[in-house]
């Protein structure tokens, strides 16, 4: 799919792809990721790997992603993260978080089964609690996503979904 990302030291728009990789193509902690994406690829079931990488510099990735579908009808978004270099005062680029969660909201549209169709849940698992919590609390702000009871699960339905779409993937 392609998409816009925003080069932060400039302010112009990037044209930027989201694409399904190969376990062989995903990022892992030897590279300064948080996830190992390629260990987590081989022990999830129904699940795709995704990576958002510019036009220009395709083989440098922005951001990456694992679309699960549980009971292949629950759409889960299993992990996602930006590139190391697109993380903290120094980041390259915006917007990557954003559009790999739309796609993932998209995917949910897409291969959502029953209650499920437009339904994108997942979880924040963070070491300290105190990091969940704020990490749950951006989600919820810039993303439109709801925290289910007391719980950290999160979840994307239906219009909050769309909004991200229009805003990312447009």
């Amino acid at each position: 799919m392609n998409i816009k990302i925003i080069v932060l030291g400039t302010g112009d728009k990037a044209d930027a792809l989201i694409k399904e990789a190969k376990i062989s193509d995903m990022p892992s902690v030897q590279e300064d990721w948080k996830f190992d994406f390629k260990k987590q690829m081989k022990n999830l079931k129904n699940a795709a790997g995704y990576i958002l990488v510019k036009e220009d510099t395709p083989q440098v990735i922005e951001g990456c992603m694992i679309f699960q579908l549980i009971n292949k009808r629950e759409p889960y978004l299993a992990f996602v993260e930006v590139a190391p270099h697109n993380k903290g005062e120094e980041k390259k680029h915006d917007h990557v978080a954003g559009s790999l969660i739309a796609y993932a909201f998209k995917l949910s549209l897409i291969k959502g089964v029953g209650e499920f169709n437009g339904a994108l849940h997942f979880k924040v698992a963070e070491e300290k609690e105190e990091d969940a919590i704020k990490l749950m609390k951006l989600y919820s702000t810039k993303y439109n996503a709801y925290r289910l009871g007391d719980s950290n699960i999160m979840a994307i339905y239906d219009a909050d979904g769309e909004e991200l779409i229009q805003r990312y993937l447009s």
